[in-house]
């Protein structure tokens, strides 16, 4: 079968190649599900990995099949998988059992491992390929209904993890009544937020650098949120005028902006960190106003990045919500289809446009034609 893959440690080694199509007895006990790929969507991990920045190849091969937001079709289960059968429309989720304590209780996302396990990024393979073979326990069935945007299921997941990780951490005050949220970044990652916290019943302001009207800030509003430039209010400005803000979710891929979303978060209020940021930016900020608002606030500040089962259920769910209430929201998030593996050139060329992207995602196969049941 073909697949993409890189070669890591080596830049910009991003290629077409041939490899064996992997087969059910891959996954022992019987508990093997073959997916036939339908869709694939790339993020900056994907520009990351093909920088070289990060990633190692599988044991026993010098290379990495990318890709970690795959969307398929089940072509054939193993004898002892039950709930999925050939034809479901699947989700896979990222990372794998490590040995930390919260690998052996099924919480992989957690692990304290030094070394991750994530299909597509580190020492597994990714979903960019014809096909993948994996355990049932990972396979998450998609509603015929979503097929047209299951490929946002996993950046979907990331969001459901970090704000349920807010309202967990808010426990410890007994009663939270969050009504005002901000979202930092009106990228993937910023509208799927957006989303899910007015689906929790939040007043939302998404802040990004891009003057309105486009097409993200079209979309915002159309939740009912508020779209606000920083070039035309300051985050510390918005606070002011549209706070005081009970959960910030920062998903601008800039870190130093964390800084200033510390100083606008209200009291016992709850920081969300979604960016995974690189590089060596510095800042200068005034420590120690920022330490005594946390303590005397008692606010609190968490991260997300890969997201267990229960986040993927939970985002299958909104999503269903999303598309009652919003027909076609989800599907205007997907920008840049690439037909084709063999067009891998033109889809990392298309991430790195930023012109008018929102999601960028390489259609491996067509997309089979919805089936409705014939009444007798």
């Amino acid at each position: 079968m073909k697949a993409l893959a890189v070669c890591p440690g080596h830049a910009h080694s991003l290629r077409l190649i041939d490899v064996e199509t992997p087969s059910l007895d891959e996954v022992p006990g019987g508990r093997g599900v073959l997916v036939r790929v339908l869709r694939v969507g790339v993020d900056s991990t994907d520009q990351e990995l093909d920088a070289a920045e990060y990633g190692q190849a599988p044991p026993g091969d010098d290379y990495l099949i990318t890709g970690h937001e795959g969307f398929g079709q089940v072509e054939a289960v193993g004898p002892a998988v039950t709930g999925l059968a050939p034809g479901d429309f699947v989700v896979a989720t990222v990372r794998r059992y490590g040995s930390s304590l919260f690998d052996r209780i099924g919480m992989p996302d957690m692990t304290t491992d030094e070394v991750h396990l994530e299909r597509g990024i580190n020492l597994r393979h990714g979903f960019l390929a014809e096909y993948y073979v994996d355990d049932a326990d990972f396979i998450v069935k998609v509603p015929a209904l979503l097929r047209n945007v299951g490929v946002l299921l996993e950046p979907m997941s990331v969001v459901e993890k970090g704000i349920a990780q807010a309202y967990e951490v808010q426990r410890r005050l007994r009663i939270w009544r969050p009504r005002r949220a901000a979202v930092m970044g009106a990228g993937t990652i910023g509208l799927l937020a957006a989303l899910v916290l007015r689906l929790r019943g939040l007043e939302v302001t998404v802040l990004a650098l891009r003057p309105p009207p486009y097409l993200n800030s079209d979309l915002i509003e159309r939740l009912g949120a508020k779209y606000v430039s920083t070039t035309v209010v300051p985050v510390l400005d918005a606070s002011r005028l549209f706070g005081p803000f009970d959960i910030i979710f920062e998903a601008t891929g800039y870190a130093p902006i964390a800084f200033e979303c510390m100083q606008a978060l209200g009291r016992n209020g709850v920081l969300v960190l979604a960016s995974v940021t690189g590089g060596e930016h510095r800042a200068e900020v005034p420590v120690d106003r920022i330490n005594l608002e946390f303590v005397l606030g008692n606010k609190a500040m968490v991260g997300t990045v890969n997201a267990n089962r229960e986040h993927f259920e939970a985002g299958i769910y909104d999503m269903a919500l999303a598309e009652a209430g919003s027909p076609g929201w989800l599907s205007r998030l997907l920008t840049h289809p690439i037909r084709g593996l063999e067009s891998y050139r033109e889809l990392m060329a298309t991430l790195k446009s930023g012109t008018d992207v929102i999601k960028v995602f390489c259609e491996v196969a067509p997309l089979p034609p919805m089936q409705y049941a014939v009444p007798r």
